[in-house]
């Protein structure tokens, strides 16, 4: 398993760099983020045109109303619960303004499920389909529920972290990469999901398109 330079211990990371490999393969409860200033959140806006309602809660908790469907169809996942892309730059833009005026630091970790098309084709679609799921939960389970966990690709997740202490993101991608080595039982057998990790931390120019575009890269480096 390919290792970054340095450990994600008490030294922190080389942003940019490839997390290595983990084996293994789940909803997300992503934070909510609010607009600060003039820039809003695509969460507060909906709310607005739904005509209100109560608070944005987790994707994967039960919705009724008209809000919660406008939710369901343009901010979910519809496979996993995982926030869409389109939540996702949301969530991470509004992570870099609250960043550029409070300081802090925002990590972004590339999760690329490698061999899942191969489990969709060898053991059929809805086997995948619960691994992918199951993954999803598994990953959600460790995080802490302001971070955010989206869908981005058929088998490609991003998580965004905000820390106001560079270290304290090590053990979360300890506790993440230990997920990620477990098999996922389906029908008593254990399916291994072997995954590809890259992490990027945002500079002060950066746009949130532009972090996700580093963390890609890094896990495209982290297979090699």
């Amino acid at each position: 398993m390919k290792k970054a330079k340095n450990t994600l211990g008490g030294g922190g990371f080389d942003e940019g760099e490839g997390m290595g490999r983990a084996e293994d393969g789940g909803v997300d409860r992503p934070g909510r983020v609010e607009g600060s200033g003039s820039t809003r959140s695509v969460e507060s806006m909906l709310q607005e045109i739904s005509g209100g309602g109560d608070a944005p809660q987790p994707a994967n908790a039960p919705r009724v109303g008209k809000y919660d469907q406008l939710w369901q169809l343009s901010m979910a996942d519809p496979h996993t619960g995982l926030a869409n892309q389109l939540l996702l730059l949301d969530r991470l833009t509004q992570a870099l303004v609250r960043r550029r005026r409070h300081g802090g630091d925002v990590v972004v970790c590339h999760i690329n499920l490698d061999n899942l098309g191969e489990i969709n084709l060898d053991l059929g679609y809805t086997t995948g389909n619960t691994v992918l799921c199951d993954m999803s939960r598994r990953i959600t389970s460790v995080l802490r529920s302001e971070d955010t966990v989206g869908r981005v690709g058929g088998s490609e997740l991003v998580v965004v972290i905000t820390v106001n202490d560079e270290q304290a993101v090590g053990p979360l991608m300890r506790r993440l990469q230990h997920t990620l080595d477990e098999p996922v039982m389906v029908g008593g057998k254990g399916i291994r999901l072997h995954a590809s990790l890259g992490v990027a931390v945002a500079e002060d120019s950066e746009s949130a398109e532009e972090v996700l575009a580093r963390a890609d890269r890094s896990t495209r480096v982290s297979k090699r």
